[in-house]
């Protein structure tokens, strides 16, 4: 064997090496700990169970029945100043992605009484789990800056499987499968 094919083969044996060790930047972390990317410092604090019935006051709670909401509580840092874009989570339970309520804050309703006069009624909140913080300011804020929020994931219906990962993945709706989780919280 001569020294080329030698080093075809130690590189070769190299990469399959590392693919069967699943190589990668991402960090692993426990709840609590803090990961950085960019500009942004992110700590998932902790994952809370609910119970079907904490849904009931949204609006169509029909459509949530025998649904399990989780509740990823949240830390973000701004580390330095400028454009921050906030952390996106996928929340994995038994292999699979739950899926992510997005749960936006409700106008008063407009309720006419019996003498004819208009009032609001408060809407329905969500108290379970609130992320009141504003994105806007939070971009223009200084290092140092600080929110803590909250994401609500739902199970499919009937299943008993619980959370056993949050990973921090590139913003937006629609991640590549090959788009590696900057961080996974265990």
């Amino acid at each position: 064997m001569n020294s080329r094919t030698a080093s075809l083969a130690v590189l070769g044996a190299v990469a399959a090496a590392l693919a069967l060790t699943g190589c990668s930047d991402t960090e692993e972390l426990s709840y609590g700990d803090q990961a950085t990317k960019d500009n942004l410092e992110v700590s998932v604090l902790r994952v809370e169970t609910g119970s079907n019935g904490d849904l009931s006051v949204l609006k169509d709670a029909s459509e949530y029945q025998g649904r399990t909401p989780y509740y990823v509580h949240y830390k973000v840092t701004k580390a330095e100043s400028g454009d921050v874009d906030g952390p996106s989570f996928d929340v994995t339970a038994d292999g699979d992605l739950l899926t992510r309520l997005d749960i936006m804050a409700a106008f008063p309703e407009p309720v006419v009484g019996d003498d004819g006069q208009l009032s609001y009624e408060d809407a329905p909140k969500f108290d379970k789990c609130l992320d009141e913080h504003d994105s806007a300011k939070f971009e223009k804020a200084p290092a140092g800056e600080s929110y803590e929020g909250c994401s609500v994931y739902l199970s499919e219906a009937g299943s008993d499987a619980t959370p056993e990962k949050v990973e921090w993945v590139k913003g937006g709706l629609l991640r590549s499968s090959d788009d590696e989780a900057f961080a996974v919280w265990k």
